[in-house]
């Protein structure tokens, strides 16, 4: 039954977590985010139709084979809307239930970043229609399978799962350094949009200010980084994040350096070298020993150099 499938889930996914789950968890987010954008994209696209509908006068007005062709339109959008939301959250219960048990590839260096940036994407998306910052009524958003509370309710499991049993506070850091979605406050305005609607229960609600305050730890921790080692050396810095490598690498066919987690996140999805599509996989990286030591001794020349 189900707990058969489960303990089969986690057994295969142990055994696979540095490949086919890997994989797996990078198309699953790609997707999630793909399901997203595309109904946030086609909900403005509806209330427009409907609204323009609601007022007789001026709808008839129009040429009936253009009202014939808008109508057309809206039921297509409607009939794709209702698709992608339905598949977003059945893409969301997988990270939910596969999170509840599995969570080291989820914060492994070259995947942290993606899932922390996904789940604060997800999250604000779903804060501004709860808020009412989103112009679209919920019974509105509801008739097509996009139910925020339902939607955050399970987005906090997978928040909470990983944070529980993140011990290098990897995501913590990894959501500190999206600068896409994350903002200051964004967690005390879950807890407290939260509270008020009574969407989560308290003790998720407290779980969630207390990765927030981690967060918060960990943005400023990484702003005093920032201003301790001041400008890195061109050659310590990955040639496309353009970070600081922690773990640099040489690719055998093109000779370019990169930090490991870089390459890594790249191999889930294209299995060729970046800068020149020449095959490549895992076991050909070549770790750079000497500049990884050196790299290692110039952050403790400037911590040495902050402390006097």
């Amino acid at each position: 039954g189900v707990h058969a499938h489960r303990q089969e889930w986690c057994r295969v996914a142990v055994e696979q977590e540095g490949s086919f789950y890997l994989k797996f968890l990078n198309m699953l987010i790609n997707d999630a985010i793909y399901l997203l954008d595309e109904s946030v994209k086609k909900l403005p696209e509806v209330r427009e139709t409907l609204q323009a509908m609601l007022n007789t006068s001026s709808w008839q007005a129009q040429p009936a084979r253009e009202r014939e062709e808008r109508e057309a339109s809206l039921r297509q959008t409607e009939q794709i809307l209702r698709s992608d939301l339905y598949l977003a959250r059945v893409h969301l219960r997988m990270l939910q239930y596969t999170s509840t048990e599995i969570t080291t590839p989820f914060l492994c260096p070259e995947m942290v970043d993606r899932i922390a940036s996904m789940l604060d994407y997800f999250l604000v998306q779903f804060l501004e229609y709860l808020s009412g910052s989103r112009t679209m009524e919920l019974h509105d958003l509801e008739k097509y399978g996009f139910v925020p509370s339902e939607l955050l309710s399970r987005l906090a499991d997978v928040f909470i799962n990983l944070f529980l049993k993140d011990k290098e506070n990897s995501l913590a850091a990894a959501i500190a350094k999206d600068g896409r979605s994350y903002h200051d406050g964004l967690f005390d305005e879950l807890a407290r949009i939260a509270r008020e609607y009574f969407l989560l229960t308290e003790d998720k609600v407290v779980q969630m200010e207390r990765l927030g305050a981690r967060v918060a730890e960990a943005k400023a921790s990484e702003m005093d980084d920032e201003e301790m080692l001041g400008d890195v050396p061109d050659e310590f810095l990955d040639p496309i994040q353009y970070t600081l490598m922690k773990d640099p690498v040489k690719l055998p066919t093109s000779g370019v350096t990169l930090d490991k987690a870089t390459i890594m996140r790249h191999l889930l999805s294209d299995p060729t070298d970046p800068f020149n599509r020449k095959p490549l996989s895992p076991e050909m990286l070549v770790p750079e020993v000497e500049l990884k030591a050196s790299i290692s001794n110039w952050i403790a020349e400037q911590k040495g150099k902050a402390k006097q």
